[in-house]
């Protein structure tokens, strides 16, 4: 979600810049009254606390991954780095996709 709010916040400015640039380099134009200052200051300060709230998810996911727990799917018991099961659900697992997949009989 903080990439995600980063992205947002950069492509709005970015979209900000352009049209401010666009603005002062045609200002006699027809169209660059169609470019409020004030819109811009608007979107700007928009901009700004997008990238600051992206900053601060960033901040709690990282204090969720060092506070949180890995945990079963099945019965929420703690379990190491990179499992998906506690080692009683993942022989259960294993066990009925055995049988799912050699439905064979055994002679």
């Amino acid at each position: 979600m903080s990439a995600t709010l980063l992205r947002l916040g950069l492509w709005t400015l970015v979209l900000i810049l352009t049209l401010f640039v666009v603005k002062e380099t045609y200002s006699t134009a027809p169209f660059a009254e169609m470019i409020p200052r004030p819109m811009l200051q608007q979107a700007l300060i928009l901009s700004i606390l997008l990238m600051v709230a992206a900053l601060a998810a960033k901040m709690f996911e990282k204090g969720k991954k060092a506070v949180g727990k890995k945990r079963c799917r099945v019965c929420s018991k703690p379990i190491p780095d990179g499992a998906i099961y506690c080692r009683e659900h993942l022989r259960d697992v294993l066990e009925l996709e055995d049988r799912r997949t050699h439905s064979t009989r055994i002679r």
